[in-house]
């Protein structure tokens, strides 16, 4: 691995795709912090391939960010297509926060920029399967460079991750011995509106159903893919391609399928759950970062929603049945008109053209919560299982500011906490609860912005009996 020449290094932060909807609220929640950060000043350059709109962008903030004068900004165009442009900027930047999606349309040449240079990358995409490919395809680079590349910092997948990560770490803690944890789950409640780039990439998002029936051994699947490999995320030849996690595969595979089922749950007195809309690419990152981790060789996951919120499902009980059900025929409804040809193209430019999205008004009424549960069966207790639970709950808009307070908090742990930071992966490839981990999490909690709430707890109980929500 090769060290870094510091003397290039000019800008803390570089926010590529700094013109878009997302990086505003990016910039606000830098803004925001920017104070709490003293005497450390912290250098944002805006990145992107038009100039003037970078321009307008660089005029809007500066003001804002002189009144403090904690953070500087400046701009350097460079378009998703110009490689030398990428490397340039990639070398001049201590980490890339990336909100240029579509990612797969745009942002692979980023991540190769980032790689070769060893610059430390963080985004907040969505696209497990863009991610999976572009390990593949820089991970030598930056395990050669020391890049630490970290996607699905947004709402895509840091509650889901650091949740089942914060419950994992309290039980092992707790517990003072190794377990193996079997089962996880999380359940979710949130109000939000997606964005017109969030929209834009589900409609982009194709699906290679070949994929999902056949081996790369050209044999049918055991049990067909949901959604891409849920090893995708994994080191390419320690697991994903490796022959031995083929069991492993069809058991998480089964996990997902399952997931797609609508459930009552005695911990909600049976108050039932849907599927959580995230679900396919949030189970990606947990189950990556379980291997990463070693959570345990049997660990599963499960994501949750409950529509109604924790409160009133519990209070509704099995009456939230008829509820959840309409709302997972309306998403599955919405998911089909979205990828018609024509019809869906016509809906997304008319009502959620990309650039748009909730207003302030809307984000700050927003909120997000998250709910995990992790049991591992203790030895030579038969029949009692060690069950630890964490409660995560973000302030605001889930898509806006949920995503802006992880990316940036996720940047800033490379920027300000490296030396505190996790032991780094073989390629520099992994997820935020792999490579940031407890620094992240402490950040999280101790923001002066919007700092989120965690609660963790840790009993013991007979095996499959439930309990009451822990919150």
């Amino acid at each position: 691995m090769r060290e870094r020449n510091e003397t290039q290094i000019v800008t803390d932060i570089t926010i590529y795709g700094a013109t878009s909807f997302v990086a505003r609220h990016v910039l606000n929640y830098i803004r925001d912090v920017g104070p709490s950060l003293a005497p450390r000043k912290l250098k944002v350059t805006l990145a992107g391939r038009n100039e003037a709109k970078l321009t307008k962008v660089l005029e809007t903030f500066v003001p804002q960010m002189d009144k403090d004068k904690v953070v500087t900004l400046g701009f350097i165009v460079a378009a998703s297509n110009d490689a030398a442009a990428l490397k340039k900027m990639a070398a001049k930047s201590r980490v890339v926060l990336n909100c240029a999606g579509p990612f797969e349309w745009y942002s692979s040449g980023v991540v190769g920029a980032c790689a070769e240079t060893g610059c430390d990358y963080v985004d907040i995409t969505g696209e497990v399967h863009w991610v999976g490919d572009m390990r593949v395809k820089y991970g030598s680079a930056a395990a050669k460079s020391g890049a630490r590349i970290i996607s699905l910092c947004g709402f895509d997948s840091v509650p889901s991750d650091m949740a089942i990560f914060a419950a994992v770490r309290s039980l092992k803690t707790t517990s003072g011995t190794t377990l193996d944890i079997e089962t996880a789950r999380t359940w979710h409640a949130c109000n939000g509106m997606a964005g017109g780039g969030t929209l834009a990439t589900m409609k982009g998002m194709e699906i290679d159903f070949a994929k999902c029936l056949i081996g790369s051994n050209g044999k049918p699947r055991n049990i067909p893919l949901l959604c891409f490999d849920p090893l995708v995320l994994t080191h390419p030849e320690a697991v994903r391609f490796n022959p031995d996690f083929d069991e492993t595969r069809d058991r998480l595979c089964w996990k997902e399928w399952l997931n797609m089922l609508p459930y009552p749950h005695t911990i909600f007195q049976q108050g039932v759950s849907i599927p959580f809309f995230m679900a396919v690419a949030n189970a990606k990152v947990v189950h990556a970062s379980a291997i990463a981790l070693n959570y345990g060789p049997k660990f599963s996951y499960q994501e949750r929603w409950v529509p109604l919120g924790f409160r009133w499902t519990l209070g509704f009980g099995l009456f939230s049945t008829i509820p959840s059900l309409i709302v997972l025929w309306f998403l599955g409804l919405c998911t089909v008109v979205i990828k018609l040809p024509i019809v869906g193209d016509l809906l997304l430019k008319w009502f959620a053209p990309p650039g748009t999205g909730a207003s302030d008004a809307m984000c700050q009424k927003g909120f997000a919560q998250v709910y995990a549960e992790v049991k591992a069966p203790l030895p030579a207790q038969e029949g009692r299982v060690a069950c630890a639970n964490a409660f995560l709950e973000f302030e605001g808009d889930p898509g806006n500011w949920v995503t802006a307070q992880c990316v940036v908090e996720s940047a800033l742990s490379l920027v300000l906490n490296r030396k505190e930071l996790p032991t780094r992966s073989k390629d520099g490839f992994g997820t935020p609860a792999e490579l940031l981990g407890p620094v992240l999490l402490k950040r999280l909690k101790t923001t002066s912005v919007r700092p989120v709430k965690v609660k963790t707890n840790v009993r013991l109980m007979e095996r499959d009996h439930e309990y009451k929500v822990y919150m």
